[in-house]
């Protein structure tokens, strides 16, 4: 059995002396790993975490690790080493992506939101805590929980929304959520009008993500990639 994918490659680990476990992140086939034998500088500088690369992956039988080829369509690694918060970001949603994805199960609507995200992180001069927020909203959608701002979820209303009820994840109007404030969650103004997050917004972002994610996806468990990127980016 074999294929030919295009993948985001998200991890690298020796295997013996003289092969590398590489796992990727798929278009078409999710989360795949296979061996590759270690070759020069050339193929070092291809097999870096973050580089967009052509997949060919290669078996006796569907259940097997695999052989494979990676050759490098775009590079995306310098970019992201040389700031740590653009570096901190990635660990963290590739933690997630690793945590909230089964092997071998396609995410095709959500690669090209992670694409994309790396695209932005190589044009964008300083890290961008919305965007990474809004990724972390697309995994969750991807994985079946998602949270629905655009209109309050009592009264239809698209306007005036300041809450997000922690049982639907839709938003809730400050008329009808008031009363049960203590009860909901804060909805971060900036993801609704495009601004510059306050750093009370950025805690409230994260609790209402992490809420979400520790619910449906990491069920409590502490990554510790996340966690860094957390504690950098509310100080």
């Amino acid at each position: 059995m074999n294929f030919r994918d295009q993948g985001i490659i998200i991890a690298k680990n020796s295997f013996k002396e003289d092969s590398y476990v590489v796992t990727l992140f798929t278009e078409k086939h999710g989360l795949y790993s296979g061996v590759i034998k270690r070759g020069g500088k050339k193929s070092v500088n291809v097999l870096l975490e973050s580089n967009l690369v052509d997949f060919f992956w290669n078996a006796r039988l569907h259940e097997h690790l695999g052989s494979a080829k990676c050759e490098l369509i775009r590079s995306y690694s310098s970019f992201i080493i040389q700031n740590k918060m653009k570096l901190y970001a990635f660990n963290s949603i590739v933690s997630l992506i690793k945590k909230a994805f089964c092997e071998r199960e396609s995410h095709n609507e959500f690669f090209p939101k992670f694409l994309y995200y790396l695209e932005n992180l190589k044009e964008k001069k300083e890290f961008s805590f919305s965007d990474y927020i809004k990724l972390e909203i697309d995994l969750l959608a991807e994985t079946g929980y998602r949270i629905a701002l655009d209109r309050c979820v009592v009264t239809g209303k698209k306007h005036d929304l300041h809450y997000v009820s922690p049982k639907s994840g839709q938003a809730v109007c400050k008329g009808s959520g008031q009363e049960y404030a203590d009860r909901l969650l804060a909805l971060p103004q900036f993801l609704l009008n495009n601004a510059e997050p306050t750093l009370q917004e950025k805690h409230q972002a994260f609790a209402l993500t992490s809420y979400f994610l520790n619910r449906y996806v990491i069920h409590g468990i502490v990554l510790k990639d996340r966690q860094v990127l957390i504690e950098h980016s509310v100080v």
